[in-house]
């Protein structure tokens, strides 16, 4: 199977290495990631990339810097903004340089490994029939818990996870406690890698 190659093209580390571990867990994809339009040039001017999921606000940089230098440099494969908000103006600005698609940072993996497919037309992957029903993993996480590591995921920090769930930031850092201590984790990064890789079911 030829796999969709995806450049990955966000200022956050944290969020662009959690996206690539998904989706190479994909039978069809493998990922590139970067978070600098200079890097993410090169990357398509090698020739490595079918598709870009490019985030709007790169710190110091804009996505459009990079998708306006991408064409012009020949790259003709399909961008899809991958964003937790995009104003009407930059949308605009994004549509007429030629993007694919918007999806906000809060889509499901199944949703954005959809997209990416249908972005250059690709099927998606048959999946193999399993001898027997499988036993759905027991809970571990609560909702709040669950919500707090999707948050996490997106690279959200404490104080923005407290905004969004109407809580206190105290709140939110003894959730994340309760969270280390049930995956036996001690670092953001490492929640993030072990959630994504065995706890999927549960996001």
């Amino acid at each position: 199977m030829n796999k969709i190659r995806v450049l990955i093209l966000d200022d956050h580390t944290i969020l662009r290495q959690s996206v690539a571990t998904v989706l190479n867990a994909e039978a069809d994809m493998q990922t590139l990631h970067c978070g600098s339009v200079g890097e993410a040039l090169l990357i398509v001017g090698s020739g490595l990339t079918d598709v870009v999921l490019l985030d709007v606000d790169l710190g110091d940089e804009r996505g459009s810097e990079f998708l306006d230098l991408a064409r012009r440099n020949g790259f003709e494969g399909p961008v899809l903004v991958l964003t937790a908000g995009v104003s009407e103006a930059e949308k605009e600005l994004l549509t007429g340089l030629g993007i694919s698609g918007i999806l906000l940072k809060d889509e499901s993996i199944e949703t954005l490994a959809d997209e990416i497919r249908k972005s250059i037309g690709a099927p998606a992957p048959a999946i193999p029939v399993a001898p027997s029903p499988a036993v759905p993993s027991p809970k571990l996480f609560s909702p709040r818990e669950s919500q707090v590591l999707r948050l996490v995921i997106q690279g959200l920090a404490n104080k923005e996870i407290a905004v969004i769930m109407n809580a206190s930031e105290p709140v939110v850092k003894a959730i994340l406690q309760q969270l280390f201590r049930k995956t036996s984790t001690h670092s953001r990064s490492q929640l993030v890698c072990v959630a994504l890789e065995h706890f999927r079911d549960q996001l």
